[in-house]
């Protein structure tokens, strides 16, 4: 990794101006009805005319148009031979949708949101129950493995990821040391593509594609970074939250790349939430704490940044006469009820 990209945070600002980097925002109001509504949302994916909303309070993925129509659920949760006991985790390959279910994957179309296909993880050995996942098609995908049931750092088969090919392991990476949360790890580029986020006590962002997994940029945090080690000892703390409390830069949470810039997100000192924006051209990094009023970005194209809203959130701001380059959210809010559906946000950046 000796010619490893590195980004360093130089200046850690109060706020992170959303205002010096955004052209234009536009608002989506995802259909609100009996088979539409989001508890919780976990994941979205947005592909040309569809998006795709992973619900992980009840168990729902749910299919809208770019309009934020609503279209179909993909699948149903129950305990019979076409559905699913749980949603852990989603991936958009072509023409199909694949749901990772506690130790299988079920594979349906994404023109129907009919089960066509669906294969289990029974047969590998300690305990193997994956909590993430992409796929690349129903022969070759990887998939990122909970915490182990047994903790045995001492096990060479205990690994964080593997690479299924014809249902078996062909490769395996990230040998485990310590337990992760069951955070997403994978942030899709394209459907060929997709940044895999850094396990904690790591700043490194892996690209990951059907052939290969490849290191291709760190954050530098500086004195600021936690190590892992230090992890580990604070997570041995019998103060509550130790390890999120730290005075450091906990492990990056998302990472997202349009044509001039990768944004990426992370906890910082005091549990606060902190965004970055690097630019590609330049190398340099704008970085600072999240305002609370700037969306929970979730995806991109390529082209756009999504991120959704909360209705309480949007109650919240639309009164107050604070001035941004989020404010077509508040004003265009007057038909927003509490008990809407959650709003998604398409931002253009300059």
């Amino acid at each position: 990794m000796d010619d490893l990209k590195v980004y360093k945070v130089e200046k850690i600002e109060d706020v992170f101006l959303w205002d010096d980097f955004v052209e234009k925002v536009d608002v989506i109001p995802l259909e609100t009805n009996p088979s539409s509504l989001i508890g919780t949302f976990y994941k979205g994916i947005v592909l040309e005319d569809d998006v795709f909303v992973l619900d992980r309070r009840y168990h729902t993925l749910i299919n809208f148009d770019i309009g934020g129509n609503f279209k179909k659920k993909i699948g149903e949760r129950g305990n019979g031979p076409d559905e699913y006991v749980e949603i852990r985790d989603f991936c958009v390959a072509g023409n199909d949708v694949y749901v990772l279910d506690y130790k299988k994957i079920h594979q349906y179309s994404k023109i129907t949101g009919k089960k066509e296909n669906t294969w289990s993880f029974n047969d590998f050995r300690g305990g193997f129950n994956p909590n993430n996942m992409f796929v690349f098609d129903k022969d070759v995908y990887f998939v990122w493995r909970s915490n182990p049931d047994v903790q045995n750092p001492e096990d060479d088969e205990c690994y964080r990821m593997h690479k299924m090919q014809e249902g078996k392991i062909k490769e395996s990476f990230f040998r485990y040391t310590y337990p992760l949360t069951d955070d997403s790890r994978f942030f899709m580029l394209n459907e060929q593509s997709c940044y895999l986020r850094p396990i904690d006590g790591e700043d490194v962002v892996y690209k990951l594609t059907r052939d290969s997994l490849n290191a291709v940029f760190k954050i530098d945090f500086g004195s600021m970074a936690i190590t892992a080690a230090e992890i580990i000892e604070l997570r041995k703390n019998a103060q509550r939250d130790a390890y999120l409390a730290s005075n450091k830069f906990k492990s990056i949470s998302i990472v997202l790349e349009i044509k001039d810039y990768i944004f990426f997100r992370c906890t910082g000192p005091d549990k606060c939430r902190y965004e970055g924006l690097i630019s590609k051209q330049t190398g340099n990094v704008k970085f600072g704490i999240s305002t609370g009023t700037s969306p929970d970005f979730f995806f991109s194209d390529g082209t756009f940044l999504y991120g959704y809203y909360e209705p309480f959130i949007i109650d919240l701001h639309r009164n107050k006469n604070a001035r941004s380059c989020f404010d077509s959210v508040w004003l265009n809010s007057e038909n927003i009820k509490l008990d809407d559906n959650i709003v998604l946000v398409k931002v253009k950046l300059k």
